[in-house]
């Protein structure tokens, strides 16, 4: 009925969305896109109400990590016991962009630009903020990959199956030669804080104190019951198995 939903909307819409509605159903969807700004741009035209920013770093030649946005949770009409019509929010939509998983080096760079960048409250303004910040960080792949900054998977071409990798080859002279290539390893993670960010901007501002909390990674391996594996250690892993498969012998 329309005064439970109202009492228990007032402590927090994830819980009347929860309590009210019966059976599962989709709390929010999180498609990727290959041009996060145009879908920022266009969203209003399809009255949609996007979050403020484009979270996480800026636009580049070679996309790094993950950039994130969403739309503002859309407001449904519901009716309720007795036939009493309302209104409800708490379906949302979030859209990211991926790119090359960092290095542990490059994981550090990159959170020494994002906190020298800081925030704002306009998003072509911190965008062009970003991009300007952001030009210590190297955009080719050939500097990401000579100075460890990302995380590559390696295969052999078709000149290097017919010439394969011999002891004492180095790396860079392979792939410059063409008998291997280097794609960047795809991103696969959460950026830091950017789920807590927009389920706050659809909670509305009461909400957002009740977020605060400290992480804890050995009370969520508790509850977990299983330990967390390492994500830098996985692509690492990831890089060394494609660069046997290639039977590369680094000198």
């Amino acid at each position: 009925d329309s005064a439970t939903y109202q009492a228990l909307s007032q402590q927090h819409r994830l819980v009347a969305d929860v309590v009210c509605f019966p059976g599962c159903h989709i709390n929010h969807l999180t498609p990727r896109t290959l041009d996060i700004d145009q879908v920022q741009a266009l969203m209003p035209e399809y009255g949609i109400d996007p979050k403020a920013l484009i979270e996480g770093p800026p636009r580049r030649e070679v996309p790094i990590l993950l950039r994130q946005t969403s739309f503002k949770a859309l407001e449904e009409s519901v009716i309720f016991q007795q036939g009493e019509s309302g209104t409800h929010t708490a379906r949302f939509g979030e859209i990211e962009q991926r790119g090359a998983a960092l290095t542990p080096k490059g994981r550090a760079l990159y959170d020494r630009l994002l906190a020298a960048a800081g925030t704002g409250v306009d998003n072509q303004l911190h965008q062009q903020h970003l991009a300007e910040v952001f030009r210590a960080f190297p955009d080719d792949e050939h500097s990401l990959r000579e100075q460890e900054l990302a995380w590559f998977d390696y295969r052999l071409s078709e000149q290097g199956e017919a010439q394969p990798p011999q002891p004492g080859e180095s790396l860079a002279v392979l792939i410059e030669q063409g008998r291997i290539i280097a794609d960047p390893i795809v991103y696969e993670d959460f950026l830091p804080v950017s789920a807590a960010g927009i389920f706050q901007s659809n909670l509305g501002d009461r909400a957002q104190g009740r977020s605060a909390g400290y992480a804890s990674r050995a009370d969520f391996e508790a509850a977990l019951g299983a330990p967390v594996q390492d994500e830098m250690q996985l692509y690492q892993a990831r890089q060394q198995q494609s660069l046997a498969r290639c039977g590369f012998h680094e000198a």
